[in-house]
């Protein structure tokens, strides 16, 4: 009968796409009007529910039983963070509410 000995697995997470998106983020966030920072706040929110914020990528490497996650904000969460830093605000409002009624 063969013993198969403690397999390790060493996992870690690289958020460096996204941190200093978010952070940057966070800090036009607190300078904006209430409303508009309401109108952001519901946007990601919107974005997160539709599971449209951010995406990760899983690297295995076998020789040293390694796991990495790496995160990226998704292009909808960089197009909204676009509108929130050249106060493009119009671009964060539903699309039936920005876009000219056509006839």
């Amino acid at each position: 009968m063969a013993q198969v000995s403690d397999v390790k697995i060493d996992f870690s997470v690289d958020n460096d796409a996204v941190i200093p998106l978010i952070e940057r983020l966070q800090g036009a966030l607190s300078k904006l009007d209430k409303h508009v920072a309401n109108l952001v706040s519901t946007r990601i929110e919107e974005l997160h529910q539709a599971n449209d914020l951010i995406f990760h990528i899983t690297d295995f490497h076998k020789s040293d039983m390694h796991i990495q996650v790496f995160s990226y904000p998704t292009e909808s969460f960089l197009h909204m963070a676009q509108a929130v830093f050249s106060k493009n605000y119009e671009a964060l409002l539903p699309q039936s509410l920005s876009a000219p009624e056509q006839e």
